[in-house]
């Protein structure tokens, strides 16, 4: 029996990271012998889905927010119908051995997705790239008071607080979309959720229902094996990604000055002054080419990621792993489950300034910075995080969800 699955995302080509995701999962399954539909809200579509066992079905819409006047994108963004009358069709045409799996659904298609894929009574999969299975704002961190939320999702202080980048009238709108997130989330009586690390996985079941089966899939990061970079030749901290609060660029910027260590910083966003402006002697460059990626960070000595959000798989760690980068990084985000602390890689509280100094002070030391590096080459490359690995877990969980054990071996 043909494996057969029903992937939804609301873009049909990589703008981030939960699109690449659904796209490469998409091309895995496809490969290893399943049947895939990829069912995609706004074009255009990624040469990768040209597969003889990939079907494109292109829904065609606009980014919630690209909609003309605002009352008209908010009302789209709670619920699209039209989105759930064209799902509920391509769901109810698939034969009963058929999985649904949903990526994204946030920026087109809407909540209308979740209930459409529950109304089938197919199993449903949903693989959690942030946290707005439960969360309205998606990140569980409140943009206003700059810090990680500590309300219970949509609960009386949760939606009395205006904790959303923007305003709170697109918090509550937000609200809105997640009321219906939630009933239809709570209808699906066959629904397993796919944490991509151990972390986000025991940080997000207390806000799932109770039925829920939870499995840890990493996403991918393929990468050819290389020589591992010789880090005790290399000087400064490397900070790759958006200049932003919940990033905490910021923290990194005032450590490195404390630390007397160079710090580089890659990318951009709204904290630029301000990462200049607490440390003068920092490198500030611009975001650089997915294929110069590897050769950024192969500069490094050591690559930081002081989120202080619950930040749920970022791969640039296991990118930096797979080259013998040592990292530091917070230990309430989804990669501290891969690190031996002092081993591979240092930990620390985020957001704690002190105490990312004194970690980058102990890097300092050639000896210790060449000994963490090799140890998180070897780690890396003991089980990396390879397309046919995510295809392997992702059947795996299929197969469970269909009460077919052998269905992970035979597709």
């Amino acid at each position: 029996m043909a494996m057969r699955v029903v992937i939804v995302s609301d873009f049909g080509s990589v703008n981030g990271g939960a699109a690449k995701v659904a796209i490469e999962s998409a091309r895995g399954l496809a490969d290893a012998g399943a049947d895939v539909v990829f069912a995609c809200a706004i074009a255009p579509v990624s040469e990768r889905l040209t597969h003889p066992r990939i079907a494109v079905e292109l829904f065609g819409a606009d980014e919630v927010w690209k909609v003309s006047g605002k009352l008209a994108a908010a009302r789209q963004g709670i619920w699209n119908e039209a989105a759930h009358g064209w799902l509920a069709g391509l769901f109810g045409n698939q034969p009963a051995h058929t999985v649904i799996h949903l990526h994204q659904w946030t920026k087109a298609f809407s909540p209308a997705a979740i209930a459409a894929a529950g109304a089938s009574g197919l199993p449903v999969v949903i693989t959690m790239h942030d946290y707005f299975a439960f969360c309205p704002a998606g990140g569980y961190f409140d943009f206003q008071a700059g810090r990680p939320c500590d309300k219970a999702p949509m609960g009386t202080a949760c939606i009395g607080t205006n904790c959303d980048r923007a305003s709170y009238a697109h918090k509550l709108v937000r609200v809105a979309r997640q009321w219906r997130s939630d009933r239809a989330l709570a209808a699906i009586r066959n629904l397993t959720v796919l944490h991509v690390s151990d972390f986000a996985r025991s940080f997000s079941e207390p806000f799932l229902p109770k039925r829920v089966r939870h499995v840890t899939v990493e996403n991918m990061m393929e990468a050819a094996r290389r020589a591992p970079v010789d880090v005790g030749a290399n000087r400064h901290a490397l900070f790759l990604g958006r200049f932003t609060q919940e990033k905490a660029a910021d923290v990194l910027a005032a450590a490195a000055l404390s630390a007397d260590m160079p710090v580089r910083f890659v990318g951009e966003g709204p904290l630029a002054d301000e990462v200049r402006r607490i440390n003068p002697h920092a490198d500030m460059r611009g975001w650089v080419s997915a294929d110069k990626v590897f050769e950024e960070i192969a500069e490094a000595r050591v690559l930081v990621l002081p989120s202080i959000w619950f930040e749920p798989g970022p791969l640039v760690i296991a990118e930096a792993r797979s080259i013998g980068v040592p990292v530091i990084l917070a230990r309430t985000t989804g990669p501290a489950s891969w690190i031996s602390d002092g081993e591979d890689g240092l930990l620390v509280d985020g957001g704690a300034s002190s105490q990312l100094a004194a970690a980058l002070s102990v890097l300092k030391d050639d000896a210790v910075a060449r000994r963490m590096g090799e140890a998180a080459y070897r780690r890396y490359w003991a089980d990396p995080l390879t397309t046919d690995r995510h295809v392997r877990r992702t059947l795996g969980a299929y197969a469970e969800a269909l009460h077919v054990p052998g269905l992970a071996l035979s597709a």
